[in-house]
C-alpha cells in the first residue's frame, strides 16, 4: 500500500469530483434558491425530516479494503489543490444519488485511474459521498468552497454511505497550521 498522504489525496479527489459533477446533474428543485440559500452552505445535518432514506439511522460499515484514516502531507495536498479540480476528478466516475427529486450525494461508479491513490482508501463502487469536512457537495459553488478551505484545514473528513451503513474517512493534514 502507498503512504497515507497519497491515500488522503485520493479522498480529496473523490470529494472534488463529487462537487464538480453537480453542474451536469438534474435539478433538485425547480424553484430558484432564495438569496439566503444561495450564500449559506448546506450542512449535512440540515436534512428535512420525513424522508426515510435521509433520516434513517445507519450502522457503521464494516472495514473494507483500504484506509479510513491516516495523515496527508500538507505540501502534497497543496500540489493537488494547485493542479485544480479537473485533474483530480479525472480519477473517478460518479453519478448523482437521488431520493425522489432530492439530491443525496455522489455515488461512486468506478475508479478510472488504476494508479489513483483512491485504491488505497476504503472506497468502493456504490459508496455515496455525502460531504467533505461537514459541507454538502450538491452544487459547483460548494465544491469551490470546500476546495479553497482545504488550504488552511488541519483535517479532511468525508462522510459516506455504503449500502445501508455509514462510514467516515478522516485524515489529519500535517503540519498543522
Amino acid at each position: 500500500m502507498r503512504a497515507a498522504p497519497v491515500l488522503a489525496m485520493a479522498v480529496l479527489a473523490m470529494a472534488v469530483l463529487a462537487m464538480a459533477v453537480p453542474a451536469c446533474a438534474p435539478k433538485v428543485s425547480p424553484a430558484p434558491p432564495s438569496f439566503e440559500e444561495d450564500i449559506a452552505p448546506r450542512r449535512v445535518a440540515d436534512v428535512p425530516p420525513g424522508d426515510p432514506l435521509l433520516t434513517a439511522e445507519r450502522p457503521v460499515a464494516p472495514a473494507g479494503k483500504g484506509l479510513r484514516n491516516g495523515t496527508i502531507a500538507r505540501d502534497r495536498l497543496n500540489a493537488v489543490l494547485d493542479a485544480g479540480p479537473p485533474s483530480f476528478l479525472r480519477q473517478l466516475e460518479v453519478t448523482p444519488k437521488m431520493s425522489g427529486n432530492r439530491f443525496v450525494g455522489w455515488e461512486l461508479v468506478q475508479l478510472v485511474d488504476p494508479q489513483s491513490p483512491l485504491y488505497d482508501v476504503d472506497v468502493a463502487p456504490g459508496d455515496v459521498l455525502l460531504s467533505v469536512n461537514g459541507q454538502a457537495l450538491s452544487r459547483p459553488d460548494q465544491l469551490q468552497l470546500v476546495w479553497d478551505s482545504l488550504r488552511t484545514a488541519n483535517q479532511l473528513t468525508a462522510q459516506l454511505w455504503r449500502g445501508g451503513a455509514r462510514l467516515e474517512l478522516a485524515f489529519a493534514i500535517e503540519p498543522k497550521l
